[in-house]
C-alpha cells in the first residue's frame, strides 16, 4: 500500500516472496531525501532494510554473487543499498561524516527513563556524548575520579525537566589534533572550513561564524554582525587550554618516529 497524510491509502502491489526480493531496491529512500533537501527541511531518516531477516531472498542481481548461499548474497546486497544511500547523501552535500559541518556533528539524542524523564518532550538544547558518563555516574550514586579533568557535565536535572536549560552551553570539535569548530548555543565558529572530506581551505585568517538556527546550511558568515558571540566561544577554548597545562596529553609515539 501507499499513502500520504490526509489521503486514502491505495493498493500498490501484492507483497509476495518475489516482490520481497525487490523491496530493498524499491524502498531505498533517495527520492525522499531529495524532497527534504529541496524543501530545505532538516530531517532524520530511519531506514530499516528487509533483507537479512528470514526469509533472506536477495535481489536477482545479487543471487549467486558469493557462492555461499542466499544469506551471504543478501549481505552483499545490503552493503550495496547502504552505499546507495551514502552516495546520494554525498551528492546532496553539506555535512559528510568526518567534517565539522552540522550534518556530521548533530544527531538526535533520545532518552527513556520511565517515571524519571517526561515522555514526548522535545528540546533543542545541547547534550554531548561525554555528558553520558558523568550523568550515569551521578544516577547510580557513584562519584567522579578526582585525579583528572572530566569533560562530561551533569545533565540529570535537565533530563528530569527538559523544559529547563541544558547544563552544557557549547563544546569544541577537533579533527585529529586540529581544532576545527567552537560551538556555543545556536552559534558555530569555523576556524577551518571543510564542507566536504579532505577539501579544507586550511586555517582561516578570519573564522566564519554561523547561526545554525537561522542558517543551518552554514553558508552565511555572521561574524561582522554578532561579534559579541566570540567572547563566550573563546572562553571555552581558554578553559580547555588551561586544563591541558595540568593534565597534558600522553606522548604520541607516531609523532616521535
Amino acid at each position: 500500500m501507499k499513502g500520504a497524510a490526509g489521503k486514502k491509502s491505495e493498493n500498490e502491489f501484492v507483497y509476495d516472496l518475489e516482490k520481497r526480493r525487490l523491496i530493498d531496491e524499491m524502498l531505498v529512500s533517495k527520492d525522499w531525501l531529495s524532497r527534504q533537501v529541496a524543501a530545505e527541511k532538516p530531517y532524520f531518516l530511519y531506514h530499516p532494510f528487509i533483507n537479512l531477516h528470514f526469509p533472506t531472498l536477495p535481489h536477482k542481481n545479487f543471487t549467486g554473487r558469493t557462492d555461499q548461499g542466499e544469506f551471504s548474497d543478501s549481505m552483499v546486497e545490503l552493503d550495496h543499498r547502504v552505499g546507495q544511500l551514502l552516495g546520494h547523501l554525498d551528492e546532496l552535500g553539506t555535512g559528510t561524516y568526518r567534517t565539522a559541518m552540522e550534518g556530521s556533528l548533530r544527531v538526535p539524542f533520545i532518552i527513556q527513563w520511565p517515571g524519571k524523564v517526561p515522555e514526548g518532550v522535545k528540546s533543542n538544547e545541547i547534550v554531548h556524548v561525554t555528558d553520558l558518563f558523568t550523568t550515569i555516574l551521578s544516577v547510580i550514586g557513584s562519584t567522579l575520579p578526582l585525579d583528572r579533568p572530566i569533560d562530561g557535565i551533569y545533565q540529570t536535572n535537565f533530563f528530569r525537566d527538559p523544559s529547563t536549560k541544558s547544563e552544557r552551553k557549547g563544546f569544541l570539535f577537533y579533527i585529529k589534533d586540529g581544532l576545527r569548530v567552537i560551538k556555543w548555543s545556536d552559534w558555530k565558529l569555523h576556524l577551518a572550513y571543510e564542507p566536504k572530506v579532505n577539501q579544507s581551505s586550511g586555517k582561516l585568517e578570519l573564522p566564519y561564524l554561523f547561526n545554525i538556527v537561522r542558517g543551518p546550511k552554514e553558508e552565511t558568515d555572521m561574524a561582522h554582525f554578532a561579534s559579541w558571540v566570540l567572547q563566550p566561544m573563546y572562553r571555552l577554548r581558554a578553559e580547555l587550554e588551561k586544563s591541558l597545562k595540568y593534565d597534558p596529553a600522553p606522548p604520541d609515539p607516531q609523532k616521535e618516529i
